[in-house]
């Protein structure tokens, strides 16, 4: 597609993102599409449950964290991202006692993964406002503010943050080398693992990628808004009739230079507004100006020889109107979707209504990518640190700490660091397992010690979501004919649960058993006419002789043995009275790649971490990983921190990090105009500006670091480094 067309496509695209009216774009393919699926997407809205929830908090903090965050106020911006784009990324962290959960379209993010798949390293690019009472100021946003932009560098370990008046880039090279942010500081990543889950829609059959809904059909689309924008060229230019008369033009139309009066009623009877002068003295019509025309009057007159009439041209011809028609009706069949304007054939309510389900198919094929895959999985890993965190307080709770973690650095003796390794490893699991077994005797005598906040361990971790109502509401007759197929499915001897799926489908399993608390009175007395039916039966059998033997009765021969049948309606009356939710275990299949305690020890103490090691770590199976790859401190995917090694960092919860597109009253950088670095004391909230050198951005130094340049404060790091090379190497040339 060519350079023209490419930037056609792209504003059409953007003006259906941001909901512009922005001229130039005439197609609403775009748009009834997104249209359509947010309608079947949504529907009358999204409900996010666990899966399991023995003690009932996992249900309300879930509903308090989407409540908190606006997801269902979002989740339609979200959507059109995530069809235009074809991707996104969820994205979470703690904010004092809650969670922040945010949204990242494919131009605002990078992600990359490791050999086994799990993320590695996660790079953000957001912006946000200052309040600035400067003016005509580069990066200046409007409203009295000016734009700032966030770069977060989120690893296991440790997350890194630069803000800057110029927008950062993602591509290393002489673009991040003249990239100088205002303010960077290096933060403790206190989960352990990376808070973000990508979400793709149409993923290719091989690769973590996808494309965008309307990628593959751009020139299809451009054809449709250049045939609708001729179309409406047409009906502009040719939609006005031309009046064509057989008269003379004076008879017809008379010159507005004329300063007749036309006086109306009221001011002939002396009546006039204040602000308005009578019309006695002024023309009420005004003058049409200086060559200016107007039908003075209806003609009358008309002789039998005189013609007066219009021309009206045909602006668009049938075939121009059905071609147009149908090419949209087979753009939105490709896109999955139904052409509202036109279904040609749906003939009745119910046609047009099957027709739709394949719109509705199409959405909850997406909803698979963008809830179940994506942010079902973010909360997930929110339950999963909810869950750590009532551990480390339970555990604190009843003073029981976790043995500390053995150091290379202080065991430089490799005989010494595996012996205390091994013992490490020996008494974290019986801490595990004291720990666990604690926890199991609070919960089954309901009483947890004071302090402890968090949620319980509650095995499946898993969440999963259901629409709150249907787009086409069911009639009292569809309910009835639901409830006919119920009832005749449980006469068939179908379990109840099952047989409610076709009432309650959206319902879970353990809801439906809830909602079978109740007294089943129907099935009880059929059951307990069957019951009474065998034992009569039984009762005859034992009076009627044996055909074969007449000395013995019927009831006699063993393959007339009604016993096991009599058993099989007390055990089915049993259960139809004793329903109840089953408890499934957690089998980790879902839990984050993150930092071992090792590795987790190390990264509290602002040392080098081997993130390489990282995995999921199971305390209760020997060798489960708590040193993959050997002695955990290696140089493959190290991640230094900015600073000194071994120097305390700030939290990331504790940290103020602007939330994307806020508007903040004070600058966060301390800078006293955008573009300048940061004057006073020059801190950040937890961390000093370490951002220096002005060399390091100059041009010639290209190709001076490695590609995988980061922050400021590594750049600061490895030019004090150089600066002490260069000074060693000088009073090593002075010695004589």
């Amino acid at each position: 597609m060519s350079q023209p067309k490419t930037e056609r496509f792209r504003r059409i695209l953007e003006s259906a993102r941001k909901r512009e009216g922005t001229s130039g774009v005439d197609t609403m393919v775009v748009n009834s599409h997104l249209a359509q699926m947010r309608l079947f997407m949504l529907r009358q809205g999204l409900e996010f449950y666990p899966a399991q929830d023995t003690f009932g908090f996992r249900k309300n903090f879930l509903a308090t964290l989407i409540q908190e965050n606006e997801i269902d106020a979002r989740l339609e911006g979200i959507i059109d991202d995530f069809l235009i784009d074809g991707k996104g990324l969820w994205y979470f962290r703690p904010v004092r006692d809650t969670y922040r959960l945010m949204w990242f379209s494919k131009d605002n993010y990078r992600a990359y993964y490791d050999a086994a798949g799990e993320l590695e390293e996660v790079e953000l690019i957001y912006s946000f406002t200052v309040r600035d009472g400067l003016a005509a100021v580069p990066g200046v946003a409007g409203d009295g503010g000016s734009l700032r932009y966030v770069k977060l560098q989120v690893r296991r370990d440790t997350i890194k943050e630069s803000i800057t008046t110029e927008k950062p880039s993602f591509d290393a090279g002489i673009a991040s080398l003249n990239y100088a942010p205002n303010s960077t500081r290096t933060l403790r990543n206190s989960l352990g693992f990376i808070p973000a889950v990508e979400a793709f829609n149409n993923m290719r059959s091989t690769g973590m990628d996808a494309t965008g809904e309307f990628d593959w059909l751009a020139d299809h689309i451009i054809t449709h808004d250049d045939l609708v924008r001729n179309i409406r060229t047409n009906i502009t230019f040719f939609g006005n009739p031309t009046l064509y008369a057989s008269r003379p033009k004076q008879d017809i139309l008379e010159s507005g230079d004329s300063e007749e009066m036309r006086p109306t009623i009221s001011s002939q009877a002396g009546f006039y507004a204040a602000n308005r002068p009578s019309t006695r003295v002024s023309s009420p019509l005004g003058s049409s100006g200086p060559g200016g025309v107007k039908v003075p009057r209806i003609i009358a007159n008309i002789e039998a020889t005189d013609r007066i009439g219009y021309i009206t041209p045909d602006a668009v011809s049938g075939d121009q109107n059905l071609y147009a028609r149908q090419y949209r009706e087979e753009l939105r069949n490709a896109l999955g979707g139904v052409d509202e304007l036109g279904i040609s054939s749906g003939a009745t309510a119910y046609e047009i209504k099957s027709l739709y389900g394949r719109a509705a198919t199409t959405a909850a094929r997406k909803c698979r990518g963008l809830l179940t895959y994506g942010l079902c999985k973010l909360l997930a890993l929110v339950i999963f640190h909810e869950e750590r965190i009532f551990r480390d307080s339970f555990s604190a709770a009843i003073g029981l700490e976790a043995p500390p973690a053995p150091l290379r650095e202080e065991l430089p003796d490799d005989s010494q660091f595996q012996q205390a390794l091994a013992g490490f490893q020996q008494a974290y699991q019986q801490y595990e397992a004291t720990l666990d077994a604690k926890i199991r005797e609070a919960v089954q005598a309901r009483q947890l010690p004071d302090g402890v906040v968090g949620l319980i361990p509650d095995g499946d971790r898993k969440i999963e979501w259901r629409w709150k109502g249907p787009v086409f509401e069911d009639s009292t007759e569809d309910i009835l004919n639901s409830s006919i197929v119920v009832r005749n499915l449980q006469e068939l001897g179908v379990n109840s649960i099952e047989a409610l799926r076709y009432l309650f489908p959206d319902k879970t399993d353990e809801e439906r058993s809830a909602m079978l608390s109740g007294y089943p009175f129907r099935m009880a007395q059929a059951t307990q006419q069957s019951i009474g039916t065998f034992l009569s039966l039984i009762q005859n059998m034992r009076q009627i002789p044996h055909p074969q033997a007449p000395d013995l009765p019927l009831l006699a021969d063993p393959k007339l043995d009604l016993t096991p049948y009599v058993y099989r309606a007390l055990e089915f009356l049993k259960r139809e009275l004793t329903y109840a939710g089953q408890y499934n275990d957690g089998d980790g299949s879902g839990d984050p790649a993150a930092l071992d305690p090792i590795q987790r020890g190390r990264a509290d103490r602002g040392l080098p971490v081997d993130t390489a090691s990282s995995s999921r770590f199971v305390p209760d199976a020997p060798g489960s990983g708590l040193l993959p790859g050997g002695s955990g401190f290696g140089s493959a995917g190290q991640s230094m921190a900015g600073g000194v090694p071994g120097s305390p960092r700030q939290l990331e919860r504790d940290a103020a990090i602007p939330a994307p597109g806020v508007l903040l009253g004070s600058d966060p950088t301390g800078g006293p105009y955008p573009g300048g670095l940061s004057a006073g004391t020059g801190e950040l909230p937890g961390g000093p500006v370490r951002f220096g050198a002005a060399d390091l951005s100059v041009p010639t130094n290209a190709g001076l670091f490695p590609a995988d340049s980061g922050t400021g404060a590594e750049l600061q790091q490895r030019a004090d480094r150089s600066r002490q090379r260069r000074v060693s190497a000088k009073r090593q040339q002075r010695k004589p």
